[in-house]
């Protein structure tokens, strides 16, 4: 067996979907389809019912579905264990994965504080591609992380502070002329799209909340923030983004209105559910305790025309 079978397999159960699937996995619907059935002949059972209009998880699926987050998320510890094993002559190692956060006041508050207390660690900071839900984590390829909440099954946070959500849209959008955006509306509007990202984490940032089950329109594919501005400013999609990763926006043509009846976003640190070393403990209570909560709510709102 594979990790690449198992990960396959973990994506397909998410979308339940062979096209949407494969562009997660960067595969032709071949070469997935391929992979569930050598998984298939592995377990000697078929792990999903596959009809002309719709995919589900038989009970066998279901089962191995229960454990494959865990098969996964152990890997990735083993990875960042190795990778922090002390080597002759070289100290302690922390790799903090950034997720949307770069630029804020909290990343240096928790950098400066987490510093100060531990000098003798080789601490380094590593931003994350948007669609890479966990910041790094689930691959190893950080040991924690700062990171707009939620994060995929297997990963544990704590929030650090809140922020309003603003309906990103171009100037020329509709939904512009109003001074305040409901969010069932903004719900219905195409938005921009990451297929690599983690379904719960995407239906978060996509509102599927307020569709009431309705599939959300793709309005354009992105693999990153200076993508999904693009996209927005052209008119092809629209967005949810805390209010304090706006104050930035490049260019003109794009404007943000404030969200009725929409929550905040939740900035949190995050690590691997399992991980308990010390090094890792002691970043998450420097996050805790640090004197970054006077960030507070964002208020304002900001446009740009």
């Amino acid at each position: 067996m594979e990790l690449r079978q198992l990960r396959a397999f973990e994506v397909l159960a998410q979308e339940l979907n062979f096209t949407r699937a494969a562009a997660r996995l960067h595969l032709s619907q071949q070469g997935l389809s391929a992979q569930i059935q050598s998984l298939e002949r592995l377990t000697g059972t078929p792990l999903f019912e596959r009809t002309t209009r719709s995919v589900a998880l038989t009970e066998a699926g279901r089962t191995l579905l229960r454990h494959v987050p865990g098969i996964l998320l152990s890997v990735g510890q083993a990875m960042a264990e190795t990778r922090q094993a002390p080597a002759r002559d070289v100290g302690p190692r922390l790799v903090v994965g950034l997720r949307g956060v770069s630029g804020l006041g909290l990343v240096t508050t928790v950098v400066r504080s987490f510093r100060a207390a531990h000098p003798h660690v080789d601490l380094s900071m590593r931003n994350v591609t948007f669609g890479d839900a966990s910041a790094g984590l689930m691959s190893g390829e950080t040991d924690v992380a700062l990171a707009w909440l939620p994060v995929p099954d297997g990963l544990s946070s704590v929030p650090l502070l809140t922020d309003r959500r603003l309906a990103v849209l171009s100037a020329d959008h509709p939904l512009a002329a109003l001074e305040e955006v409901n969010a069932a509306d903004l719900a219905d509007e195409p938005f921009v799209w990451i297929d690599e990202m983690d379904a719960r984490v995407r239906d978060y940032w996509t509102l599927a909340e307020y569709r009431v089950g309705r599939p959300v329109k793709v309005g354009a594919r992105i693999s990153g923030f200076e993508d999904a501005w693009e996209a927005v400013r052209a008119g092809l999609a629209v967005a949810a983004s805390p209010a304090m990763m706006l104050t930035r926006l490049p260019g003109t043509g794009i404007v943000t209105r404030p969200i009725r009846g929409l929550g905040p976003a939740t900035l949190g640190v995050c690590r691997r559910t399992n991980d308990g070393r010390a090094l890792v403990s002691a970043f998450v209570e420097t996050a805790e305790t640090a004197q970054c909560w006077d960030t507070g709510l964002m208020t304002s709102s900001s446009t740009r025309t």
